[in-house]
């Protein structure tokens, strides 16, 4: 078996090439792992055991705290791994953190060094924590050096490099040089061990995938209601997510190199398709449209911020082409457009991480392709009806259930609004629904025009305005404020009755 094929194994053992998600964003699905549950351990009496798995415990925490910083780069290395680096004391009594760092971007300082440096002279004897091995090549030693001349005595290290140039090289030459290096799952191994090697595989998942499968890691996105629209029968869709939701789909952008709709969703939705709240990434926007029928006026033309791509099919629409060609749209024909040859291409451009928002059309044409590896379903919890209202995916040409595609590893989390950003609103509609009910809660509050209110809870400072009047009294403040409402209309109202008695007053003069 050659190295590809045992490379295309593993990843395969690990990542499973769908799963979806309810409702919310979440990690990468993983599928069952190969490695054993059971505990090894070299120590035979019970104290030596004890500290042996307290130790395992602390490799596996450190591990998983070095994929979530590598984590934080996510889109902004590509085509690069995402890297992060934790070092921490070999005191078994007493270990710490003296360091950390992960890659921010292309070209700038690998994580073990930033750690190296921010640990100092803590070096010394210490173990640093590698979520992934480090490159290591003729052209750039630079974090074995780094490790080396720190005085770092041992390297955990949660994978091994998945491109096979640089696969084991760095592990190599750690150990030529003293150094004691334990790979999780090779060295280590144990359930705890286990977990670990999940969060640095997921960290990096789309290079993985990309290494393993030659083609970009693509996930499908999309919003529907309960009874699976995606719209309603006239097109509209604005919005059926809430907006913390539509916040997610920010993030799931900003880890993301490029973003792909087709035609009729530029069409209908004129979107923008930026990461307005993703932490800085742009990825770049891509448009799939055999005919080029598309708007001369769209957002997505407006290149200044964000680069835009539009493929399509060779000789469609010339005239447009030159149109898009001078508000800076790039745009790329191909003999026969599809998903597949528009992935291969992304996969020549160094892309790790596609992110579909299409139409059911779209979809259903990437899923037939085979490029979709994994999908984030945003469930509201409404229902549009309607014969005509588009649906998530389109024809696939099935015919039986038993053809229906299962998903792996499905994962829920239900998105909540923001309590604390809508409480407020809440309450006041409920105060302002009761006291309207009920006529003698009325006439109380009114009774109470000219005095301040307050919540007499010593212990609620928000509701209440606490023992001493610290409290933030909102209770008191809205009762106040529905009372000022009141106020308003029974005003209007009596100024009203005060006009019609003195029409018929006027109407009753001779």
């Amino acid at each position: 078996m050659n190295r590809e094929s045992q490379t295309r194994i593993f990843i395969r053992n690990h990542i499973c090439y769908w799963a979806i998600l309810v409702m919310v964003y979440a990690a990468v699905a993983v599928g069952p792992s190969n490695l054993p549950s059971r505990l090894i351990c070299r120590a035979t009496s019970s104290s030596s055991s004890s500290s042996f798995s307290s130790s395992l415990a602390f490799d596996a925490t450190c591990i998983k705290r070095a994929a979530h910083l590598a984590d934080k780069s996510a889109g902004f290395t590509a085509p690069h791994p995402n890297f992060g680096c934790v070092i921490a004391t070999a005191d078994a009594e007493e270990r710490s953190v003296v360091g950390e760092g992960y890659l921010y971007a292309q070209g700038t300082s690998p994580p073990e060094v930033q750690a190296v440096q921010a640990s100092g002279d803590r070096c010394r004897g210490a173990t640093a924590y590698l979520n992934l091995e480090p490159s290591h090549c003729l052209g750039d030693q630079t974090v074995v050096s780094a490790l080396i001349q720190a005085g770092i005595s041992r390297v955990v290290i949660g994978i091994r490099h998945p491109l096979h140039h640089l696969r084991g090289k760095a592990i190599r030459a750690l150990r030529s040089e003293g150094l004691l290096v334990d790979v999780l799952g090779e060295d280590l191994q144990c359930k705890t061990i286990e977990e670990a090697v999940e969060s640095c595989l997921l960290v990096n998942a789309p290079l993985l995938y990309r290494t393993a499968c030659g083609v970009p890691f693509s996930v499908l996105k999309y919003a529907m209601t309960l009874d699976g629209k995606i719209a309603a029968s006239s097109g509209h869709a604005s919005w059926i997510s809430s907006k913390k939701s539509r916040n997610r789909v920010f993030e799931l952008r900003g880890r993301s190199d490029a973003v792909i709709v087709g035609g009729n969703t530029v069409r209908k939705d004129n979107p923008r398709l930026t990461a307005r709240h993703g932490g800085g990434h742009l990825p770049q926007r891509i448009v799939m449209s055999t005919s080029l029928d598309l708007p001369e006026t769209a957002y997505l033309w407006d290149v200044t911020e964000v680069p835009t791509m539009v493929a399509t099919q060779r000789g469609a629409r010339r005239s447009f082409q030159k149109f898009l060609a001078s508000k800076g749209v790039e745009v790329v024909e191909f003999e026969i457009l599809n998903p597949k040859v528009v992935m291969d291409y992304l996969y020549d451009r160094g892309c790790l991480s596609i992110l579909w928002e299409c139409g059911g059309t779209l979809a259903a044409s990437a899923i037939s392709h085979g490029v979709i590896h994994k999908v984030h379903a945003f469930v509201a919890p409404k229902i549009i009806g309607g014969k005509n209202a588009p649906s998530p995916v389109g024809e696939l040409g099935m015919v039986e259930m038993s053809q229906a595609l299962e998903l792996n590893d499905v994962r829920y989390e239900q998105v909540r609004s923001d309590w604390e950003s809508i409480k407020i609103n809440v309450m006041y509609r409920a105060l302002k629904c009761k006291f309207s009910t009920y006529s003698n809660l009325t006439s109380m509050l009114l009774s109470t025009a000219g005095s301040v209110l307050v919540e007499a809870s010593p212990h609620d400072l928000f509701w209440g305005g606490g023992r001493d009047g610290e409290g933030l009294n909102y209770l008191g403040r809205l009762l106040m404020q529905l009372r000022s409402e009141f106020l308003a209309v029974s005003s209007s109202e009596t100024n009203e009755t005060t006009c019609g008695l003195e029409e018929n007053e006027v109407q009753k003069l001779p």
